[in-house]
């Protein structure tokens, strides 16, 4: 029987070597030792998607990505390991841990489960981590019979009904060389750009004092780099970075705010990148089939009132979302920690989880 555990440690060590591909050969042998049907579809070069169509008729579909961001970032390798009831290593929470209990309970349930009437299909997918081209070429094949999607994504195992949307921008910021003494002779991108950053928390504040949202909207400088070791004030800046937008904010006010302040000064020259296209946020109502399905689950399988959240980060639900097929996300481990060098899983939040998963399938049989 595979353990989710110890398919979990070997997904993490195929993915450090390979991010993009490497959990992929552990989940075929595994898929292949289970004897359900199963099939590769090409992305594009070296990038592929593995869907289970286990049903003529789906109804839902289950989806998790298989992809991982690379094990060092910033010069900081990742810990792995197991040590004090987690294990550690790069896509344990996002979302390696999801994708083992997915299969471990594949394995339980075989090929004499009456998948056909669970009404499902199931899906492994490429590239989250970077485009999100895996889940944009399934959800454009999948059949007009599928209505919901369970998508497997860090909650702390609570349920998103919901999330925020994001945009990503990137700035390149010409400057005014001078000498380092006399800075008032040039104009410094890094201080602008600085400067930029402070202005548009200012600004969002606002917009959270406006709009009020239940989680706040937020800037995330993530990469920004200019200037040398000389004694001058840098030429050129590049700032990187990303807002988090919440359900109910209109995107476009928060566009707004960014144009307006890029904007503002004309003595610097900016050149401004949105670096994918608007991700707005998304809502599914509880109060569906599926979500009424998932609520009585939660009460059968956590012995307590369901917990919500709102999923703080674009996943593959966008693109099910933009398809007309309503998501929830859910799945064991914690967001905060994915990217980071401690980023771990609670083995018994994975074994919860795995429970989850498998009464979610029987019960799929009266759904």
């Amino acid at each position: 029987m595979i353990e989710a555990k110890e398919l979990l440690k070997a997904l993490i060590k195929k993915a450090s070597t390979d991010p993009q591909r490497g959990a992929l050969i552990p989940i075929i042998s595994a898929l292949q030792s289970i004897g359900l049907d199963w099939k590769l579809e090409m992305i594009e070069e070296d990038m592929y998607n593995i869907l289970l169509p286990l049903s003529s008729s789906p109804k839902l579909i289950v989806e998790v990505h298989y992809d991982v961001v690379p094990p060092v970032i910033e010069g900081y390798q990742t810990k792995e390991g197991e040590e004090n009831g987690r294990i550690y290593g790069r896509g344990t929470s996002d979302v390696l841990g999801g994708v083992a209990i997915l299969l471990e309970v594949l394995k339980r349930l075989g090929r004499e489960f009456p998948w056909e009437r669970a009404g499902v299909w199931i899906a492994f997918v490429a590239d989250e981590e970077k485009g999100g081209k895996g889940s944009r070429h399934l959800v454009s094949s999948l059949p007009s019979t599928i209505q919901y999607a369970l998508v497997i994504e860090p909650t702390q195992s609570k349920l998103a009904f919901s999330s925020c949307g994001a945009l990503e921008y990137e700035l390149r910021i010409k400057g005014i060389p001078s000498h380092g003494s006399i800075p008032e002779r040039g104009k410094n991108p890094i201080t602008w750009a600085s400067r930029f950053i402070i202005k548009m928390e200012e600004a969002l504040s606002k917009l959270n004092t406006l709009y009020k949202p239940d989680i706040p909207i937020q800037i995330t400088p993530l990469f920004i780099s200019g200037g040398s070791e000389e004694y001058s004030v840098p030429h050129e800046t590049r700032l990187n970075f990303d807002i988090r937008i919440p359900p109910k904010v209109p995107i476009s006010d928060v566009e707004r705010e960014v144009n307006s302040l890029l904007g503002n000064d004309k003595d610097v020259e900016v050149h401004c990148k949105l670096v994918e296209e608007w991700a707005p946020s998304w809502e599914t109502d509880e109060d569906t089939e599926f979500g009424r399905f998932l609520q009585k689950l939660y009460r059968e399988v956590y012995n307590e009132e369901p917990k919500f959240k709102i999923m703080e980060s674009w996943t593959d639900a966008h693109n099910f979302w933009a398809k007309g097929i309503k998501p929830v996300i859910w799945g064991p481990g914690d967001l905060a920690l994915a990217h980071t060098p401690f980023e771990y899983m609670d083995i018994q939040e994975l074994e919860k989880g795995k429970e989850f998963l498998e009464k979610f399938f029987y019960r799929l049989l009266e759904f």
